[in-house]
């Protein structure tokens, strides 16, 4: 498994809100995360950087005791317990520094995460930042976006193709930080060989359409061998894309091959 990440402030905005980070715990154990703050300039940015570090923070803490005994198992109901352990105490973090700073009122993240362990993913998100999943000509979006197009959707007062023009596109329904609790949608997924998983910002999905994040990320190289170079490569296309089609916003990618 090899993994590759990167960011941009994009073309439209001063500073860059967005978080992310990545941890190998071992060659098949990797944490990936990725936030985007809210809530003025200074605030969108804290709250991304205090939530990724709070998740970040609490996972490493979890984890370490099996990784250091091999023979420890360790469950899928015990992963969900720290993935939403992780959520909590970020949502904590953020929530009290909203409310110890006038000027920050209102701060708070999208997250979207993947713990990934041999060849299951624990995918969560909170927000609408997404995760994908890529193989050859085939990409899918795992999460689901808590928004109110989304909600549309559901409801079957929008079609997926109105959504993607709607201006009412960048209202989120569920972040964190924004009140006392919030719960994380999880998602487990069985990873395929010479597959991709793409976490992302919508910096990136409302410049960039699936076909062609689908194109940059895999192409007619789904079962060719990759280095970390050419995943670089990609991972920088990706943002390059968004920038190129207008940038309105910061531009996160993490991509990860298995």
């Amino acid at each position: 498994m090899i993994c590759s990440a990167n960011t941009d402030k994009g073309q439209k905005r001063s500073n860059n809100q967005d978080c992310y980070a990545v941890r190998k715990y071992t060659e098949k154990t990797y944490l990936a995360v990725v936030c985007d703050g809210m809530g003025g300039v200074r605030g969108g940015e804290e709250a991304s950087q205090i939530a990724c570090e709070a998740f970040v923070k609490t996972i490493d803490k979890c984890i370490t005791p099996y990784l250091k005994n091999r023979q420890k198992q360790i469950g899928t109901s015990e992963i969900k317990r720290m993935l939403v352990k992780g959520i909590d105490l970020a949502n904590e973090q953020v929530y009290l520094k909203s409310k110890q700073n006038p000027d920050h009122k209102g701060m708070g993240t999208t997250i979207v995460a993947a713990l990934i362990i041999d060849k299951t993913a624990f995918c969560l998100n909170v927000g609408d930042s997404r995760l994908y999943l890529v193989k050859g000509t085939n990409i899918r979006q795992v999460t689901k976006d808590h928004s109110y197009v989304q909600y549309l959707i559901d409801m079957g007062q929008l079609t997926p193709e109105e959504a993607e023009t709607s201006s009412n596109k960048n209202i989120i329904t569920r972040a964190v930080g924004t009140e006392v609790s919030v719960e994380p949608d999880i998602y487990l997924e069985r990873l395929e060989e010479n597959s991709f998983m793409l976490l992302c910002t919508d910096g990136l999905t409302n410049m960039v359409d699936n076909a062609t994040i689908c194109d940059i990320v895999s192409g007619d190289k789904a079962n060719k061998q990759i280095d970390q170079i050419e995943l670089d490569l990609k991972t920088r296309k990706l943002i390059d894309t968004a920038n190129e089609n207008g940038g309105t916003d910061n531009i996160t990618a993490v991509l990860l091959r298995f």
